[in-house]
């Protein structure tokens, strides 16, 4: 399904395999100093006892939530007081006056989806409120962004190549680079090869991981983002923060205490507005991804990063092992500013979260072994996530009274078109991904991801949610 349960059963298979992944320990990552994160925690626990809306802190935790909630809804408050004046040419639009939010799921190479999805759709509103997690966090910077002109100083698309560049014979969704933040959303998810965004490790996967502890580095993702999250793109989500108390989380989570996290990017962003010093920038550049890359990286996939909060220095990886989405941040505003207003939320759920049969026939397994049976498990579990993370959302959004929800299927699209069946460049999503299957990728197949975002730029452009609740 994600990027989680395809390295989950990496472990399995080495487990199968009789590999002793213990024997070779890895030294804790060093992290860049003084980034200083501020987080907002991630609960699991009740949070819909009783009406009207009220986020209800974990045991041991209600001093840290209260003063999140007073900190977050200050500023949802002061958004509102901004926007205020604008409700009325608004409204003459047709936008909503409401609390606008937005949530992204995981996925992996499946983010392509909502990349196009997103960049089909004729308009986008400016969320006062964004979430991402893994693969969501990667979109996230840039969909807040949506409304806002390229970055001056984003010049260098070097790295832009694969099917949606148009540099592979490409003849569907080709995407110019540099005239939209959405736009160079779409062309962050095309690539060539999978050496693209991570490389392997030499001696094969099994051995990485003994020696190494990952079967792979997300080095050359690294690189892409640093070209894309410039100085500019950072000023420019800060100014969204400072000037319109727009807000940014990206979930983490945490390997020492076991917790998740949201970390606020854009009051990371804001310190790029304090400083002209180049090293500085650079510094804050590499915070910057490295939150990025935290939500992202999956044992024994990509190793853990390091990261220096506020309050302590602990290693992170995919905040999808906790949650496949998140809204908390917006409930501790939405408690912060009183609870009142009506609001929307748009979730994109950057995946399927049909677990499909066992058999893959439809038909009941006929035989079976250890590997297989904790090979489903974990397909099992991680629907599950997503599941339970995705009903937490939708029920914000129905209490708020409005919610548009996709994911990468046509369940509840009358007549609707299966992912699979997607045609781009002459050639169904299916068959893309069979063909791609011959390199043997860990996770990104390149023409399946375009053949994803081209169904999710149809999706958008008609505007086919799976779920909707009228504003």
């Amino acid at each position: 399904m994600g990027e989680i349960m395809r390295l989950l059963r990496s472990l399995v298979l080495l487990a199968a395999a009789g590999l002793s992944v213990a024997g070779c320990s890895q030294p804790r990552p060093k992290p860049i100093l003084g980034c200083n994160y501020q987080v907002v925690p991630l609960t699991v626990g009740p949070r819909w006892r009783q009406a009207p809306l009220r986020l209800d802190a974990v045991a041991g935790a209600a001093s840290v939530q209260d003063g999140t909630s007073a900190r977050l809804g200050a500023l949802l408050s002061e958004r509102r007081r901004i926007r205020q004046p604008l409700l009325g040419a608004e409204a003459a639009k047709g936008e909503p006056a409401s609390d606008q939010f937005l949530a992204l799921s995981g996925g992996g190479q499946h983010g392509a989806f909502g990349a196009g999805f997103f960049y089909g759709m004729a308009k986008l509103p400016s969320w006062d409120i964004v979430t991402g997690v893994s693969t969501g966090s990667l979109q996230s910077t840039l969909l807040f962004l949506a409304n806002q002109p390229v970055p001056a100083d984003r010049t260098d698309y070097s790295w832009v190549d694969g099917p949606m560049s148009g540099q592979d014979g490409a003849t569907g969704l080709v995407v110019k680079p540099g005239t939209s933040n959405v736009g160079d959303l779409v062309l962050a998810y095309s690539i060539a090869e999978e050496a693209d965004l991570m490389r392997k490790r030499a001696g094969g996967a099994a051995m990485g991981v003994v020696l190494k502890g990952s079967t792979a580095s997300f080095g050359p993702l690294r690189a892409r983002l640093l070209k894309v999250m410039t100085p500019g793109t950072l000023r420019a989500v800060g100014r969204e923060w400072r000037d319109q108390k727009r807000q940014l989380f990206v979930g983490v989570s945490n390997l020492d205490d076991g917790e998740g996290y949201g970390i606020d990017m854009t009051e990371l962003a804001a310190r790029a507005l304090d400083t002209d010093s180049p090293a500085e920038l650079a510094r804050l550049q590499g915070c910057y991804v490295d939150a990025m890359l935290a939500s992202s990286s999956v044992p024994p996939g990509v190793p853990p990063i390091t990261l220096q909060t506020a309050k302590a220095t602990q290693m992170y990886m995919d905040g999808g092992a906790r949650f496949g989405m998140f809204l908390e941040p917006v409930m501790a505003a939405i408690k912060g500013a009183g609870g009142e207003g009506r609001g929307h939320i748009m979730l994109m759920v950057n995946t399927t979260m049909d677990v499909g049969s066992w058999s893959g026939t439809g038909q009941p397994m006929q035989r079976w072994s250890a590997v297989t049976a904790a090979l489903r498990a974990v397909d099992l579990m991680e629907t599950q996530v997503y599941r339970f993370s995705a009903a937490s959302v939708e029920q914000l959004g129905i209490a708020k009274g409005g919610l548009d929800m996709a994911f990468l299927s046509n369940a509840d699209i009358p007549g609707g078109e299966r992912p699979d069946d997607h045609v781009f460049n002459g050639k169904t999503c299916a068959a893309w991904q069979a063909i791609d299957a011959k390199a043997k990728p860990l996770q990104f197949y390149p023409w399946y991801m375009a053949c994803t975002a081209d169904y999710g730029r149809s999706r958008g452009a008609a505007q086919q949610w799976n779920h909707s609740v009228a504003r």
